[in-house]
């Protein structure tokens, strides 16, 4: 893929290629490397390529906003699946083995690990996420919620942790020392899941964001 003046070409092995604006996220899990687009099909790239190629197993014709990684589970926050969207919804893959994508991302499918959880307590949509040590974070424009690896049946658990506080944009938080920095909607803050703190004074801050 290339950046050029904030616009992003994806060349799918050359079959085929798409311009936009829109934003990407890169991940990695295994050592296979994630490329995604929220207007397009997810990329892949495992060891053994040489080229980027549309994910394999992905179900057709979905798409998601931003595509992470946590444990051992590929991450898609904010789908839209067919004609549907799912602004809420947070979609995690069966488990990931070593130099691998994932096998399935059907969670009808008993004995796989495959699953979705709509955060329907979020007032707007996901925009991003990210590991904060052991846990996920999930952020909205306006709220931060926690995913957390439980296993049991239920794999995972999840509860709101901030309703004052977001992400601008994907790509906008990064963990240093055990701590998200992020760029908010209205404000710069660090948290460590359990107490945040504005990094921005007022001068500043109005500065930004204007």
């Amino acid at each position: 893929y290339e950046m050029v003046n904030n616009t992003v070409t994806l060349d799918y092995n050359s079959s085929a290629s798409a311009t936009s604006a829109a934003v990407v996220t890169a991940t990695s899990l295994a050592n296979v490397q994630y490329l995604n687009r929220e207007d397009s099909t997810p990329l892949y790239r495992t060891p053994s390529m040489s080229n980027f190629a549309p994910l394999v197993n992905w179900p057709t014709g979905f798409k998601c906003k931003a595509l992470r990684t946590f444990g051992d589970f590929l991450i898609a926050l904010n789908t839209t699946e067919g004609s549907t969207s799912f602004p809420n919804r947070v979609r995690f893959s069966d488990i990931v083995t070593a130099n691998n994508v994932p096998s399935s991302w059907d969670e009808t499918i008993p004995s796989n690990s495959a699953g979705t959880n709509d955060l329907v307590e979020m007032r707007t949509g996901i925009v991003d996420g990210a590991t904060l040590g052991n846990n996920f974070i999930i952020y909205s424009s306006d709220s931060i919620f926690l995913m957390e690896f439980v296993g049991g049946s239920l794999l995972f658990n999840f509860r709101a942790l901030f309703t004052d506080a977001g992400a601008i944009s994907q790509n906008c938080i990064v963990q240093v020392e055990g701590k998200h920095y992020v760029f908010g909607s209205n404000d710069i803050y660090v948290h460590d899941g359990t107490t945040k703190q504005s990094i921005c004074d007022e001068r500043v801050k109005n500065f930004i964001f204007n």
